[in-house]
């Protein structure tokens, strides 16, 4: 287990097994083929070195996420969010059972447009993930990169 301090944040993770457990499961992550998925399917490959790096520390693919949600664009970029599992834990800055702050150590902006946040509650984990895990959510802007228009964009 390697430990990493990011702002607030004290992180505990095995980054081999979360580097094996993604590396392993070579099937499509990204299935959903509405617009913000398939953009953002494009769009990952082309973060920040800075993301890119610090999503390699961890053992993270960037291509593999658990969870995308996304929010509102412009003709240019799209504002979403979701998350990845880690092999590991929290210890400083997740929420408790009961705590009214999902985030309490806040969001740590790793590069302009990307945030993240960690915590010890695992939403929508599947059932072969290695334990201890924990969840890395995140924020994002990134380009809008398909052909057709931006569909995310509300007055």
């Amino acid at each position: 287990m390697t430990e990493f301090t990011l702002g607030g944040y004290r992180l505990l993770v095995d980054v081999e097994a979360t580097r094996a457990y993604y590396a392993a499961h070579n099937e499509p992550w990204i299935t959903c083929e509405c617009d913000g998925c398939r953009n953002f399917a494009q769009a990952v490959k082309d973060l920040p070195q800075a993301v890119k790096d610090f999503f390699d520390a961890l053992g993270l693919d960037p291509e593999k996420p658990g969870e995308l949600m996304y929010y509102q664009g412009t003709e240019k970029d799209l504002s979403g969010g979701g998350w990845y599992h880690l092999v590991g834990t929290v210890l400083q800055g997740s929420s408790r059972p009961g705590d009214y702050e999902v985030f309490p150590a806040g969001w740590h902006e790793l590069a302009e447009g990307f945030s993240v946040g960690f915590k010890n509650e695992c939403d929508l984990l599947p059932e072969d993930f290695p334990r201890p895990c924990c969840q890395m959510e995140f924020n994002h802007v990134m380009p809008w990169v398909l052909a057709e228009a931006n569909p995310y964009i509300y007055e």
